[in-house]
Formats: C-alpha cells, sequence, structure tokens
C-alpha cells in the first residue's frame, strides 16, 4: 500500500525533470560536490543498468507546487537486502529540485549514491517519448529478484534431465565423440604430446571424487 496522501506513480503523474535542474541541483547542494562522491562515482551511480532495474515502489504527492517522489531502491552490492527508501521534492513552479534524501543506507547523511541514481532515473522517465500507453511504477524492482533463497541443491537435481536412449542400429564408435577417439587412440600409441592431447589431462584420484566429475560421469552413462 502507498503511504498516507500519495498515489501509485505512473508515466502520466511524474514530474518533469531536466537535465537543468539536475545540474543545479548537484552543483549548489555540498553533499555532491564532495571529492568522494563527484565524478566517476556520481557517473557509476547515475548510470542506467543500475537505477532502472533497481528502482520500485514508486509513489507521488503533490501539494500545491510541490511535488514529493518515493521509492525503493534496491542496495547494488546485496540484493536481498531490504531495499531503502529514497525521496525526493522538487518544486515544479519554479522548476528546482529541492532535495533528494536516501533514508536508510549508512551514507545517506553525506549524499549516498541511491539518491543520484533516483534522481537520474527520474531524469530519464522525463525524457522517454510519448506513448499512448500508460506505464504503472508501482510494482517491485527487477534486481530485488535476483538470486534465490535456495540453501542447497541435491547432486540428483543437477542431473535429472531425461536420458536419451541411444540407436541400436548405432555402433558404439559412432557414439563417441572425436576427441574421445583421439584420446583413446592417442593412449594406445603411447603419443600423449600431440596438438590435441595438451588439452587433456587425465583426472587424479582426489578429482574423481569430487562432484562435478561424479556428476559428469554418470551423465555420461
Amino acid at each position: 500500500m502507498t503511504d498516507t496522501g500519495f498515489v501509485k506513480a505512473q508515466s502520466d503523474n511524474l514530474p518533469k525533470i531536466d537535465v537543468f535542474m539536475m545540474s543545479t541541483f548537484f552543483a549548489s547542494n555540498p553533499d555532491f560536490t564532495s571529492a568522494e562522491i563527484k565524478g566517476v562515482k556520481a557517473t557509476r551511480s547515475g548510470r542506467e543498468s543500475y537505477g532502472d532495474s533497481a528502482i520500485g515502489y514508486v509513489q507521488v504527492k503533490r501539494e500545491g507546487d510541490i511535488c514529493i517522489v518515493k521509492a525503493r531502491i534496491t542496495p547494488e552490492h546485496n540484493v536481498r537486502q531490504k531495499c531503502y527508501t529514497v525521496t525526493a521534492t522538487c518544486n515544479e513552479a519554479e522548476e528546482t529540485v529541492m532535495s533528494v534524501l536516501c533514508e536508510d543506507c549508512a551514507a545517506h547523511k553525506g549524499g549516498c549514491k541511491h539518491a543520484i541514481a533516483f534522481l537520474a532515473w527520474l531524469h530519464r522517465r522525463s525524457e522517454d517519448p510519448p506513448s499512448t500507453s500508460v506505464d504503472c511504477y508501482w510494482k517491485k524492482s527487477k534486481l530485488s529478484s535476483v538470486g534465490t533463497s535456495l540453501k542447497f541443491i541435491k547432486a540428483k537435481d543437477i542431473c535429472n534431465a531425461t536420458k536419451t536412449q541411444p540407436n541400436p542400429a548405432s555402433t558404439q564408435t559412432s557414439q563417441e565423440s572425436f576427441f574421445s577417439i583421439v584420446k583413446t587412440y592417442s593412449k594406445e600409441v603411447g603419443d600423449t604430446e600431440n596438438q590435441l592431447m595438451k588439452y587433456y589431462k587425465e583426472p587424479s584420484n582426489s578429482e574423481k571424487l569430487s562432484i562435478h566429475y561424479l556428476v559428469s560421469m554418470y551423465n555420461a552413462e
């Protein structure tokens, strides 16, 4: 549910944030002009590949000329962690960005990258070409769906694919790969230094006990 007084954000009710409003805000705000946050870090934070996949559950509230946009943003390096809340406030009549705040991350008091990513996202939505359809932004972010809560997987689940039955009319030789034939022949004649055999290494006894080797041999049978 949206917060009190807010409505779900859509492509037709977001405030317009142009490049001049963005640059003016960053240049005049001391939180975003320090050596720690400006330059490469700011550019990386505002990149499209992160913001568009990390931001979700966007909501809007208007009080006269003041527009408040709130969203949840997924941390880039810990997608399973609770999403951070970011809030942008702008004056639509004066076309100025008043503040952009991240309420949850450790660096929020010094102007964090999540605030930059959110403002850059609002700017990109303002630059989107007009469309006959309305996009709703009250939805879960793509980045928060990455990963799984599965703690482990059994070996039998790795190789549960249906095995193909060999053609009875085929010979054993025709079922073998070209490299298998070369490997067998090279071992028989004692030629283990040819061009192909240098890419083959006989697994050691300890390697034959690994899950990877056992599953590979099971699938090969």
